[in-house]
């Protein structure tokens, strides 16, 4: 339903701009968060949250931990494995087996943890992008809209 309005939406804009640019320059574009859709604010105006970003850090701090327990786990369960099977071949391949995902979660931690304070400056340094370009906006004077008497 969402995808046959947005391709609604596209297919007026391409309609209008075919036109000449006349027809063109009066074509309004919303966007889903800037006023297309029943989830955006009243007002019209685009709006920045950080929550989205706080909440993928939030998975990638809870991934980190859980990659470190599996990691522990998986170490405790292959202890002593090897005792006792020294010459056969399964111990060996057991062995390799191990130290290949041992690596495979410590790389998986590392980048959760890597990440995660990351994600949450993209949304500090959003929302504070967003407040110098309001402030930067403020001085310019702009004609109101004819359509809109």
């Amino acid at each position: 339903m969402a995808t046959e309005a947005y391709s609604e939406s596209w297919q007026q804009l391409i309609d209008l701009a075919g036109q000449g640019t006349e027809s063109a320059a009066t074509a309004r574009m919303s966007l889903a968060s800037a006023g297309g859709s029943s989830n955006a604010p009243a007002d019209g105006d685009l709006k920045h949250t950080d929550r989205p970003w706080t909440t993928a850090a939030g998975v990638a701090d809870a991934l980190r931990t859980s990659t470190a327990t599996a990691k522990s786990t998986l170490a405790s369960a292959h202890a002593g494995v090897t005792a006792g099977n020294e010459g056969l071949a399964s111990a060996g391949v057991l062995t390799s087996v191990l130290t290949s995902w041992e690596d495979r979660l410590r790389a998986v931690r590392d980048e959760c943890g890597s990440l995660a304070p990351k994600l949450r400056l993209v949304g500090k340094d959003l929302g504070e992008q967003d407040v110098k370009v309001k402030s930067s906006l403020q001085g310019i004077d702009t004609p109101s809209d004819p359509r809109e008497k």
